[in-house]
């Protein structure tokens, strides 16, 4: 067996495309959980500082308006509201002469425009970010307090460098594990595959009867195993029936070339001086000859009708102008026999005319040649829905039932004794089921020893 390379192998492939899909799909999900919790610290952050400053304006604001200026006192007590709170949010005040820092580590500037009072900053300094927020309060004396409230966003970039670490751990992890399970999954779905590989390997001419093991879920694989086995069936039988076929048709062709081979042989000896030798040698092998030009002639059918059989020439025929002039024909030609026709509605049908001409006329022919003198022949026909049935009944000597299953088989004969009279080498039936099938129709046969036999041909209309 072929060696692949490593990255051409299926499982592989399949390997792969699984890992990463499932790694990419793993990414995308961890993205957007980091961008939405990143987006919701943030948000989270600037509403604490909002609500923080409104707080902190509005206890400014009862100060001063409890007290017609801006001293020492007013300071302390804006101080203390403002260190009273919890929330680890600093606040720094620059008042007009005074300056207080709660957060000293970083030293950001109170000046603003009047366009850029409440705007939202953030800052990075020394590996930290900071959201700030400058605003400010007027005084009666029209002077200004600066306010700056500071967050520190060390936790939360602590929360998400943590998130992000535990996400890059968990891809990691998931990429090891899509890559275990993937190269397990591939090697599982593809084991009826190498099986299928590994059966075929081991078929040959002299080995068709192998067939791949069935798989028990009905799937694809499954499909596959069931139509390679069928395919398979199909081949051996073939082969089989291409065997014996080779094996019959050479003994037929033995048998006469044996005869006319005996008569030459024995002209030789006599010579042909001998009149009455000579008459019966010579009509013995043009019966021979005829009998072998009969023989290839249904040969040469079968051999273009299994290589053309979807190329039959399909036409509007007359159904009952065709019976009738089957009829006609052996009423005609066959004086031993009675011949009688009847139910035939007026009708017509999509067929390739001469094969079916031929087929009938095979049936009656092998009629004729099992059926007793002055015995009865009969022609019938039925229309159903969407097919008709074209029916040959006999008086002859009939087929024995344990025949009937075999008796379209090539170079069956029922009584190898009888068809030495007739002449029949086992092909007709063979070929008419032939063209039935090829019309996509199909022949039944009934029949009772020593009463007779019917023939039925259902074709579609």
């Amino acid at each position: 067996m072929k060696k692949f390379d490593f990255f051409n192998k299926i499982s592989t492939k399949i390997a792969i495309s699984f890992s990463f899909t499932f790694i990419l799909t793993l990414l995308v999900l961890n993205l957007i959980i980091y961008i939405s919790i990143t987006t919701h610290i943030n948000i989270l952050e600037k509403s604490l500082v909002i609500s923080r400053k409104d707080v902190i304006l509005g206890e400014v604001n009862n100060i001063l308006s409890s007290s017609s200026k801006l001293g020492d006192e007013e300071i302390l007590k804006i101080i203390e509201k403002t260190n009273s709170h919890r929330d680890q949010i600093y606040v720094n005040f620059k008042f007009p002469n005074k300056t207080y820092s709660s957060f000293e580590k970083i030293s950001l500037p109170y000046t603003i425009d009047i366009d850029q009072v409440g705007e939202y900053h953030l800052v990075k300094l020394k590996k930290n970010r900071f959201f700030y927020l400058n605003t400010m309060v007027k005084i009666p004396s029209g002077e200004h307090i600066y306010i700056q409230l500071i967050s520190d966003l060390k936790p939360s970039d602590s929360l998400i460098d943590a998130l992000t670490s535990t996400m890059i751990l968990i891809d990691l992890i998931g990429f090891i594990i899509s890559i275990v399970t993937g190269v397990i999954f591939a090697k599982k779905t593809l084991k009826p595959i190498n099986l299928i590989s590994d059966t075929a390997e081991l078929i040959n001419l002299h080995n068709l009867n192998k067939r791949i093991e069935s798989s028990n879920h009905n799937d694809e694989i499954g499909k596959l195993i069931k139509v390679i086995n069928d395919m398979m069936e199909r081949l051996e039988r073939s082969f089989e029936n291409q065997t014996k076929f080779i094996s019959d048709a050479s003994h037929e062709l033995r048998t006469p070339l044996s005869i006319i081979n005996g008569y030459v042989d024995l002209l030789n000896q006599w010579g042909i001086d001998n009149k009455e030798l000579t008459e019966e040698a010579l009509s013995s092998i043009k019966g021979e000859v005829f009998n072998m030009t009969d023989l290839m002639e249904k040969l040469l059918f079968i051999a273009r009708e299994e290589n053309t059989r979807h190329k039959i020439n399909l036409v509007d025929v007359d159904i009952s102008s065709l019976l009738k002039k089957i009829y006609k024909e052996f009423k005609m030609i066959d004086k031993k026999h009675i011949y009688k026709i009847h139910d035939i509605p007026e009708f017509h049908g999509n067929v390739d005319e001469n094969l079916i001409l031929q087929a009938i006329r095979a049936i009656i022919e092998n009629s004729i040649k099992y059926t007793p003198k002055n015995k009865q022949i009969t022609i019938s026909c039925q229309i159903k829905k969407s097919y008709f049935q074209i029916k040959i009944s006999d008086e002859g000597i009939g087929i024995p039932q344990k025949c009937i299953p075999e008796i379209f088989n090539r170079f069956y004969r029922v009584d190898e004794a009888r068809t030495k009279d007739t002449g029949g080498n086992g092909l007709g039936l063979s070929i008419v089921k032939s063209i039935i099938d090829m019309h996509n129709g199909h022949i039944f046969i009934d029949s009772k020893v020593n009463e007779g036999t019917t023939v039925i041909l259902k074709l579609p209309i």
